[in-house]
């Protein structure tokens, strides 16, 4: 094994370790790289909050530099020194996650939130929605965030019952579950009739801005924002 996969274990591992500790709670469980099946495929979700007050699908992202994002952008962009990259708006993939879950366990999909944490030495430079947040020992707002939701979604057998699917999902992760979930991904995303996030029917658009430049959309738009270039 590599420095570099020995590096990013490590920190990994702390994180969750970090997210772990959080909540001392008993009304929290925490359930950490969660791999689930559904119609559409398999799903890994880095962490799934279970509580009375609904579950929580946390996305986390490992960046440095300045960060520019909106909600209802496509793509994100990183900027390093004099260097910009491009990268996924990590909200639209969280949505994959939240209505997979909602698939998988049975239960309302407006009873999951989604939460993204930025970890790593990193700098918002435009303005985030609340459950856009940075990771660290000294900011408490991903925690504020999820202590926020004070309303009753689940009774306790209903939390029962989703821990005790969180935990089959747990025992049938492994080694072969992580590969073939990679390999799932990457057959989605060449799909061009069928949406990698929502199962949607993928159709063809044309740009607001420039009629020449077509595109496929899904067809759950504006719920769901993927689009594919042609």
């Amino acid at each position: 094994m590599g420095l570099e996969a020995i590096f990013k274990g490590w920190t990994g591992e702390l994180k969750t370790k970090f997210i772990n500790s959080l909540f001392l709670n008993e009304q929290y469980k925490i359930f950490n790289n969660v791999i689930i099946q559904t119609e559409r495929g398999s799903t890994q979700i880095d962490h799934v909050i279970v509580s009375p007050f609904g579950l929580f699908s946390v996305e986390t992202k490992d960046k440095t530099g300045w960060i520019f994002g909106d909600a209802n952008q496509r793509q994100w962009t990183q900027k390093i020194f004099n260097n910009t990259y491009q990268f996924q708006n990590p909200l639209h993939q969280n949505y994959a996650h939240t209505k997979s879950l909602s698939e998988y366990l049975g239960i309302e999909h407006e009873k999951i939130y989604s939460l993204v944490i930025f970890w790593g030495d990193c700098e918002f430079k435009t303005p985030m929605p609340d459950n856009v947040c940075k990771g660290g020992i000294f900011n408490n707002k991903f925690k504020n965030y999820i202590q926020s939701k004070k309303q009753i979604l689940f009774s306790p057998d209903v939390v029962n019952s989703i821990c005790v699917k969180l935990k089959d999902a747990k025992e049938n992760s492994g080694l072969f579950s992580n590969w073939q979930h990679s390999n799932e991904v990457k057959n989605r995303y060449k799909s061009t009739t069928k949406c990698p996030k929502c199962g949607g029917d993928l159709v063809k658009r044309v740009s607001n801005r420039d009629s020449r430049n077509t595109f496929l959309g899904c067809s759950n738009y504006p719920r769901c924002k993927y689009t594919k270039d042609i």
